[in-house]
C-alpha cells in the first residue's frame, strides 16, 4: 500500500512536495519524485514496502529503455505472477527478484495497445499511474471494485492526480472538495472539479490528432450492465430476470460448500507478503472466520480489537465480549485496544481529515479505527486483515431487512447495488483512516472477484433460513462453517461497527461533522500539526529525480 501523485498541471516542484508529504502517511519507506523536463510532467511516489523490501524496488519505477513509467498503489495477488511472471522476465530484464510493481510495470508495457482489456486479467487490490513518455500520455486505473482510492482533477488540457483528496489540495490552494452525492450539492456557482477514478475503470490522457489533450474515461468492469439471458449478467432488472438468474438450483449444502472454497483461496492468494501479517477480530462472524481461515495457514496470527471505554459498567455483549470468546476459542492472541470518549472527542476533526468524508456513519467508524491502527502499527506490523465486503455480498444490513427482505428481486438487486456502491463508503473509508493512523494496510479475501461473483450468484431464497421469513442474515456463510466454530459466534446477532465498538453516540455530532468537513475540505483551513506530523517527511527526505 502507498501513496502516488503527479500530473503536468503544478506551478512548480514545491507544490509536488507538498502534495507527496501531505500523503506521506501512506507510506516512508521511500518517497520519490520524478520530473520529465520535456513534458513537464511529474510522476511522484510515497512506498509502504510489503512485497520486495529491497530499495530497488522503490517507485516510482521506470523501464529499463526510460519510455515507460509506473507509480503503483496495491498488492498484486499470487494468481498474477502464476500466470505472468516467468513468460514476461524472459522477455524483458528486471532489476527486482519479487516487486509486483515491476512485474505490473512491465504487463502493462506489453499490453500497451490494449490496456483496457488487458486490466480484466489483472488480479488483485491496486490503482496505478502509467505514464507513457514518448506519447506523452497517461493513464490512470483502478481495481473492479475499488479497494483503493485514487482522484485526479482534469482542467484546461492539464491534469493532476492523487491517491487522496489532500494530495491535491495541499499540491493546489484553489481546489475545493464538496463531496457531492445525491444528498449533498456544491454550493450555487461552483462545481466538483476533483473527481474519482471509477472502479473497474481507466482514465487516459493524451493529445488527439489535433493537438488537442483530451480525458477519455473507458470501462472495463460493469455490475450492472443490460440483462442477458443468455449468459445471465448479475443485474436483475425485472421478475422474468431473476427467474432466469436463478433457473438452477444446487441446493444450500453445494453454495455453502462452494463459497467456502473460494473463500479460503482468496485467503491464501492474499498471503503473499514479505513482512508479518495480522487481524482484525471483533468477534462478529465475518472478522471471526477470516481469523479462523488465517490461524490454519499461520499458527502464530495475532489479532486487534479496538472498543471504546465509558465510565459505567458494560453490561453489553460487544465486540469486545465476543472478540475475547473468539480469541480463546480459535487460540489467537488479541490486542485490546481501549479508547476513552475523550479520546474520540480529541481526534475528531483529524479523523475527518483522514477520512475526507462529512457523514458521521463513516466518521463514526474512522475516529475508533485510527487508534486500531496506531496499536497495528506499534507492535510491528503493516498488514492486517478484515472482514469487510460480506455484508454486502449478503446484504445483511438492517435497512435491507426492513425493506427488501421479503421481495427477492429487490433483495438482490440491494446485493448488487451494495457491492457496486461499496467504494463510496466503507471501503474507501478503512483505507484511508488505517493509512492515517499506523500506515496499515487492510487486506479484504470477501472482496476477492471469484468470492464476489459466486457470493451474488447464490439463489435468493438461501438469504436466510426460511426463504426470506426467517431471521438469519447471512445463512449460507454460517453454514459453511457450522461445527467447526461455536453456535455462540456463528449464529452471533449483526451489530454494525459503530454499535459494536460504541461510536453510535456520534450520529448526534452531525453538524460538527459537517462544520469541520467545510473547514477542512472546502476553506482549506487545515491545522499545521496535520500537514507536520511525526513521519519524518521533511523536505530532505523526498529525492527528486530530473529526467529527459
Amino acid at each position: 500500500m502507498c501513496g502516488i501523485l503527479g500530473g503536468n498541471n503544478f506551478n512548480d516542484i514545491q507544490e509536488v512536495k507538498n502534495g507527496l508529504a501531505s500523503i506521506m502517511h501512506r507510506g516512508t519507506d521511500g518517497n520519490v519524485i520524478f520530473h520529465f523536463e520535456k513534458n513537464d510532467f511529474y510522476m511522484s511516489h510515497n512506498r509502504l514496502s510489503i512485497q520486495d523490501l529491497s530499495e530497488s524496488a522503490n517507485q516510482p519505477l521506470i523501464s529499463e529503455n526510460e519510455k515507460f513509467v509506473l507509480a503503483f498503489n496495491g498488492e498484486m495477488w499470487k494468481p498474477f505472477f502464476r500466470k505472468f511472471n516467468n513468460k514476461l522476465r524472459k522477455k524483458y530484464n528486471f532489476k527486482t527478484e519479487r516487486s509486483d510493481s515491476e512485474l505490473l510495470l512491465y504487463y502493462l508495457i506489453d499490453n500497451r495497445d490494449n490496456i483496457l482489456e488487458a486490466m480484466k486479467k489483472l488480479d488483485g487490490m491496486f490503482c496505478f499511474a502509467f505514464y507513457d513518455v514518448e506519447r506523452n500520455q497517461l493513464t490512470l486505473g483502478r481495481d473492479f471494485i475499488g479497494r483503493l482510492p485514487l482522484y485526479y482533477a482534469f482542467e484546461n488540457e492539464k491534469i493532476v492526480f492523487s491517491s487522496e483528496v489532500k494530495g491535491l489540495q495541499s499540491a493546489n490552494k484553489e481546489l475545493k472538495f464538496f463531496n457531492v452525492d445525491r444528498n449533498r450539492k456544491a454550493p450555487k456557482g461552483e462545481e466538483e472539479k476533483i473527481k474519482v477514478v471509477e472502479p473497474g475503470t481507466i482514465v487516459t490522457v493524451s493529445e488527439n490528432l489535433i493537438g488537442v489533450t483530451n480525458c477519455e474515461i473507458k470501462r472495463w468492469n460493469d455490475f450492472k450492465p443490460e440483462f442477458n439471458p443468455e449468459n445471465p449478467t448479475l443485474y436483475t432488472r425485472s421478475e422474468t430476470d431473476l427467474k432466469l438468474f436463478e433457473k438452477e438450483d444446487k441446493g444450500i449444502d453445494y453454495y455453502a460448500s462452494e463459497f467456502r472454497k473460494r473463500l479460503e483461496q482468496a485467503v491464501d492468494d492474499e498471503l503473499i507478503s514479505d513482512t508479518p501479517i495480522c487481524t482484525i477480530l471483533s468477534g462478529g462472524i465475518d472478522s471471526t472466520i477470516i481469523t479462523y481461515l488465517l490461524k490454519k495457514k499461520n499458527p502464530n496470527i495475532e489479532a486487534f480489537v479496538v472498543n471504546v471505554t465509558s465510565n459505567r459498567k458494560q453490561t453489553l455483549k460487544d465486540d469486545l465480549y465476543y472478540a475475547k470468546i473468539a480469541s480463546k476459542e480459535l487460540g489467537v492472541r488479541l490486542h485490546e485496544v481501549n479508547v476513552s470518549k475523550e479520546d474520540i472527542q480529541n481526534n475528531l476533526k483529524e479523523s475527518i481529515w483522514a477520512s475526507e468524508t462529512h457523514k458521521w456513519t463513516q466518521v463514526s467508524p474512522a475516529v475508533a479505527q485510527l487508534f486500531l491502527s496506531w496499536e497495528i502499527r506499534d507492535k510491528g506490523y503493516k498488514v492486517v486483515f478484515g472482514g469487510e465486503g460480506a455484508d454486502e455480498i449478503f446484504a445483511s444490513y438492517g435497512d435491507v431487512k426492513r425493506f427488501c427482505w421479503p421481495d427477492p428481486l429487490a433483495w438482490h438487486q440491494k446485493r448488487v447495488n451494495l457491492i457496486n456502491n461499496l467504494h463510496k463508503n466503507n471501503l474507501i473509508r478503512t483505507n484511508k483512516a488505517m493509512m492515517y493512523g499506523g500506515k496499515v494496510e487492510l487486506r479484504t479475501p470477501f472482496l476477492n472477484k471469484e468470492v464476489i461473483d459466486f457470493g451474488l450468484r447464490i439463489p435468493t431464497r438461501y438469504r436466510d433460513e426460511a426463504d426470506g421469513k426467517g431471521n438469519i442474515m447471512k445463512y449460507v456463510l454460517r453454514k459453511a462453517f457450522e461445527g467447526e466454530i461455536s453456535d455462540e459466534l456463528l449464529w452471533r446477532p449483526k451489530k454494525t461497527f459503530q454499535q459494536g465498538c460504541h461510536t453510535d453516540y456520534l450520529k448526534k455530532e452531525q453538524d460538527t461533522i459537517d462544520q469541520y468537513f467545510n473547514e477542512l475540505f472546502v476553506e482549506n483551513k487545515v491545522p499545521t500539526e496535520y500537514l507536520n506530523r511525526s513521519l519524518g517527511h521533511v523536505s530532505a527526505r523526498i529525492k527528486v529525480t530530473e529526467l529527459a
